[in-house]
């Protein structure tokens, strides 16, 4: 399994609202804890609004969100940057 794919199944996980704690995460995620660590780090350094929920005994999103790994022309990127600036 690569890195995106440990990101997308992590991002299911907390959906569904069924991560147990980084233990348990990284157990059915198949790594070891550290990495789900490592893994939720990223994710947060790039917007995810992780917390763990004491009650649900699961990490969840704060708010809606989705997760989108793409490849974006960067005409297409030149142009929204351009429409933000008018």
């Amino acid at each position: 399994m690569n890195f995106i794919e440990k990101i997308e199944r992590l991002d299911l996980q907390i959906r569904q609202g069924s991560t147990g704690n980084a233990a348990e995460l990284a157990q059915k995620l198949g790594i070891s804890k550290r990495s789900v660590f490592n893994y939720l780090k990223w994710m947060k350094d790039r917007g995810a609004p992780i917390t763990f929920s004491r009650i649900r005994k699961s990490y969840i999103y704060d708010q809606e969100v989705e997760f989108v790994a793409t490849f974006v022309s960067s005409a297409l990127r030149y142009e929204v940057q351009h429409e933000d600036n008018d």
